[in-house]
């Protein structure tokens, strides 16, 4: 183990700061690994507590800790990146980000229409829609549950093998997503959504609602993601608005 040295021009945080993240970097500390408390590193470092929450401020303002409410301070998990500009898969954006996805197959089942899907999906009040949930996994970490609804027509669905990519089956009955709207809001872990992504129940999630349509403007699927944000970054790549725009 290193040892702090007080006799040492540089600070002791610094110094603390720079034991953690060798051993971070070096895997002695690993992803989603939970640290000791500022007490425990303290006594084993010899250092005090101020001196401990200093060094553990620089390690998450560079995204190597992370600190959770009520749970501890964890080292921070390899991110899914997502670009907003791009309409893809989940599968196809974590092979992208050179990750492995994964899924596991929670229901699926024949509902009656709610007023989001008559709305979205263009069916009437009266029909029935096809509904899939469904944990997303990447490199083994749960990331997000997804429930997604689609017309009736998309049936066959039920038939087909649930943990592959929805893309790649629809892509194999001649379906082409072709373009999507996101919208991004706040939700909170119910105590199923905590268990199944590893969180405390209550705990901020991100809320990502995905409509979808094909090559010929009709709506393929809607969806509702319940996404845990400390393993996901979404990038908006934004450009200014032209002169004379008027909102």
């Amino acid at each position: 183990m290193e040892h702090v040295e007080k006799n040492n021009r540089m600070p002791l945080y610094l110094q603390l700061a720079d034991i953690l993240r060798t051993e971070i970097v070096n895997g002695v500390l690993k992803e989603n690994e939970k640290l000791l408390t500022e007490m425990e590193l303290g006594e084993k470092y010899k250092v005090s507590r101020i001196t401990v929450r200093k060094a553990l401020e620089i390690l998450e303002e560079e995204e190597l800790l992370i600190r959770k409410q009520g749970l501890g301070t964890f080292v921070t998990g390899k991110r899914l990146v997502r670009s907003s500009n791009l309409l893809m898969s989940f599968s196809q954006n974590c092979i992208m980000n050179g990750q492995r996805p994964g899924t596991k197959f929670l229901s699926a089942d024949i509902v009656k229409a709610m007023p989001k899907d008559v709305k979205l999906l263009h069916v009437q009040e009266d029909e029935q829609v096809i509904r899939i949930r469904r944990l997303r996994y990447c490199d083994d970490i749960p990331v997000m549950i997804e429930e997604n609804h689609f017309p009736r027509k998309y049936a066959y669905l039920l038939s087909e093998d649930l943990n592959k990519s929805l893309y790649q089956t629809l892509s194999e009955h001649g379906v082409a997503v072709k373009k999507g709207t996101k919208r991004i809001g706040i939700c909170y872990a119910t105590k199923e959504e905590a268990k199944e992504l590893e969180v405390k129940e209550s705990e901020a999630m991100l809320f990502i609602q995905d409509t979808c349509i094909d090559d010929k403007g009709d709506p393929v699927y809607y969806g509702k993601n319940v996404v845990n944000a400390d393993r996901y970054s979404y990038i908006l790549q934004l450009d200014t608005a032209e002169e004379g725009y008027k909102p």
